[in-house]
């Protein structure tokens, strides 16, 4: 149930005599086509290194969940597989957004260091950006 409610499953329906819908909720907190589609331009599929995911079968995370105060917002939500959705509370890995970018802490079984944040992304567009940014800074 957590995970439907989690990935917008759930929609409130209200019943009148006989069964008659009088009511039907809208979801809000499910992210819209054109959020979907900022969220990918910017993340390119699921954030998890080494996952090959592409955005088309990733879903939407809400970084903070809807019911701590999370917005449905590209800034509060970021995209994972439906493996790395499903098990992101258990897997310690941590995820937060830095001025509408995701961040990555990888769990201390893989980086037992302590670990550091970073910024992630498979999307081809923002990588051979960075490539450029670091290269004009290199001159």
């Amino acid at each position: 149930m957590k995970q439907k409610v989690c990935t917008g499953g759930i929609q409130p329906v209200v019943f009148g005599d006989e069964n008659a819908i009088c009511s039907l909720g809208v979801p809000d907190r499910c992210f819209n086509r054109e959020q979907r589609r900022a969220i990918s331009a910017r993340d390119g599929g699921c954030i998890i290194p080494g996952c090959q995911i592409p955005a088309s079968w990733s879903e939407i995370h809400h970084v903070i969940p809807d019911a701590f105060g999370g917005d449905t917002h590209t800034d509060n939500g970021v995209l994972l597989c439906w493996f790395h959705h499903r098990t992101i509370e258990t897997s310690g890995w941590k995820i937060r957004m830095l001025r509408g970018v995701p961040q990555l802490k990888a769990p201390p079984w893989l980086d037992p260091g302590g670990g550091k944040w970073r910024y992630v992304t498979t999307s081809r567009t923002r990588i051979a950006d960075a490539l450029d940014l670091r290269l004009a800074q290199s001159d």
